[in-house]
């Protein structure tokens, strides 16, 4: 059965690897609905794991604490009016992370699968660049007319006159959190195993790192550029810390917590200061550059546009408190609130008008704490250390939640901590 799971989960990485050309394929043969194959997928995976944990009666700690999160969010959801299929929409977009999660519980995924995927996958992405560099792909910029509205089966734009590659993707950012996340699976499992330290790693493994992050650059996606060069940074310091008992491997491991630290405080900060004073921050960011402008423009639109706008969201005084509920933010309300559709772009403001201020407050408590009381040199503990890397670095200007691949990634990376931790494998 764990063969077949692993084969599944190959299947659904191919459908989002190649997401752009199926779209395009499926609508010229006229069956636009296959490209939601992957999202049956995933639901067949989740309620088969569910029936499978209802029948055993096993359910840890972890897993239990995130349904309640969930249960809560639908309740909440419901009561302060959203519609039920606005609020089950909030929900199949979390499933993916339930999934990354129940994969490694209930399947035993082991370090090979991750390996597996990173050298499979990573080349046939940068392929989809290249050949985008060299000829007109007929996907990109393609839009198809379908179930009464206009759906871009690929997102075709440009910054500084330069095109936004992505490939096989169906928009640039996406193809380069699909590069990230599967080169932050590949180095953390081969840091925590010493399997796959072979010739094989430097001939084939290294050099497709190096191609992964040119391949990210020429996605001009700026937050996977930032979380690439801050996860070579941790690899380094986090082979230091596992290698070596030394006073150097101490003071790798308060490396290790003072960078994840500042990087969350780079995340949750401006949002604080849209809510007060945003003319604080981008005072200093506007500027006549043309670089500066470019590199600038979007987080200042966050901050003075998106952000205040979110927190409008909580038209009550009491949703500060209790969240809007499930699909009460982002791509729910594109199909069923489109007038006051907002993306979020900052993982904690997403939480917040889903969840609300005291749910909010416990997730970053119970992140800060673990970071401060973990050992790095556990290896077990990489995996956390990794799973709070990708989340603060994205989550400062993405809200995390809607992205498949980083969800399945953060899944996975959980997971396999707690599984280690509690000596299941």
């Amino acid at each position: 059965m764990k063969n077949l799971f692993e084969k599944i989960l190959y299947v659904w990485f191919g459908f989002i690897v190649f997401e752009a050309p199926l779209r395009y394929f499926f609508y010229s043969a006229g069956l636009p609905i296959l490209v939601y194959l992957k999202d049956l997928i995933l639901i067949l995976i989740f309620f088969y794991f569910a029936l499978q944990t209802t029948m055993t009666a096993r359910i840890n700690k972890l897993m239990l604490a995130l349904a309640g999160l969930i249960c809560y969010g639908l309740i909440v959801g419901l009561v302060n009016g959203l519609s039920l299929m606005q609020v089950a929409f909030g929900l199949k977009i979390i499933l993916t992370f339930f999934v990354g999660l129940m994969a490694v519980y209930m399947c035993g995924l082991k370090t090979k699968f991750f390996v597996r995927l990173y050298r499979i996958f990573t080349p046939i992405i940068l392929l989809g660049l290249v050949l985008e560099m060299l000829f007109e792909l007929p996907w990109i910029g393609f839009e198809y007319d379908a179930y009464g509205v206009t759906i871009p089966g690929s997102i075709e734009w440009w910054t500084l006159g330069l095109p936004r590659l992505s490939g096989f993707g169906r928009v640039s950012y996406e193809t380069a959190i699909l590069l990230f996340c599967l080169s932050a699976l590949y180095l953390t499992v081969t840091i925590r195993s010493r399997d796959f330290r072979s010739k094989k790693m430097i001939i084939y493994d290294r050099p497709l790192l190096l191609l992964s992050f040119a391949g990210i650059v020429l996605t001009t996606a700026k937050s996977s550029i930032f979380a690439f060069l801050i996860l070579l940074l941790f690899y380094i310091f986090l082979k230091k810390t596992i290698n070596n008992s030394n006073r150097f491997s101490r003071t790798a491991g308060v490396v290790i917590k003072i960078l994840l630290v500042l990087i969350f405080i780079y995340g949750v900060v401006p949002p604080i200061l849209a809510a007060t004073s945003p003319k604080i921050l981008t005072g200093y960011l506007n500027s006549d550059d043309i670089v500066m402008t470019a590199v600038s423009a979007s987080y200042i639109e966050r901050m003075e546009i998106m952000w205040p706008d979110a927190y409008r969201l909580l038209s009550d005084s009491y949703m500060y408190f209790t969240g809007r509920g499930l699909g009460g933010i982002g791509a729910a309300q594109k199909y069923f609130e489109p007038g006051l559709y907002n993306a979020a772009d900052n993982v904690y403001v997403y939480l917040l008008v889903n969840f609300g201020i005291i749910i909010l407050g416990l997730i970053i408590f119970w992140l800060i704490t673990k970071i401060m009381t973990i050992k790095p040199a556990e290896r077990y503990n990489i995996y956390f250390l990794v799973f709070a890397l990708i989340f603060f670095s994205y989550g400062a200007t993405l809200n995390v939640i809607e992205s498949p691949t980083l969800m399945i990634c953060l899944g996975f990376m959980l997971a396999l901590w707690d599984r280690d931790r509690c000596g299941d494998s």
